[in-house]
């Protein structure tokens, strides 16, 4: 028995943190499926990069807040998945001030962006770097490329 319980908790602690966090969403989950009907917000760590590690020393986009109700961030959610925070949300439409960070392994920064959502609309949030320690974050709609956030302090 004990040739079998040891390999099989080994087993079961290697799997933490292998799943993806879930998005978040304040939609009805019935009617979640049809995402013509409300806003989609995405990262573009989601989006590009969807086989990223804690290990490859890339920056992470994450969903902190959004209208000052804490989604990401979550304390020992690592556990479960293999990041603290959502990349994604599916909102009903409306304005939206959405907490952003931008995680490197000994950095990071938060952004407030406010935009107003539309049925049918997705929103990409996009970073760059323009220089030491100052960073660009903004978020943009997919269809036309337009910025659709402005900054919030």
């Amino acid at each position: 028995m004990k040739k079998i319980f040891l390999p099989f908790v080994i087993a079961v602690l290697s799997l933490q943190g292998c799943a993806e966090m879930p998005a978040y969403s304040n939609v009805d989950p019935a009617s979640a499926g049809d995402e013509s009907r409300y806003t989609v917000v995405e990262t573009d760590t989601y989006a590009g990069r969807p086989q990223r590690h804690w290990a490859d020393m890339q920056p992470n986009l994450n969903i902190i807040k959004i209208n000052d109700e804490k989604v990401g961030n979550i304390p020992f959610s690592t556990y479960y998945y293999k990041n603290d925070s959502p990349q994604r949300a599916v909102l009903k439409p409306g304005t939206y001030v959405i907490q952003l960070e931008y995680r490197l392994p000994s950095h990071f920064l938060f952004a407030d962006l406010k935009f107003d959502g539309k049925p049918g609309q997705k929103i990409m949030a996009r970073s760059r770097y323009v220089g030491l320690n100052r960073l660009e974050v903004w978020l943009e709609d997919t269809a036309t490329g337009d910025v659709v956030s402005t900054r919030e302090n």
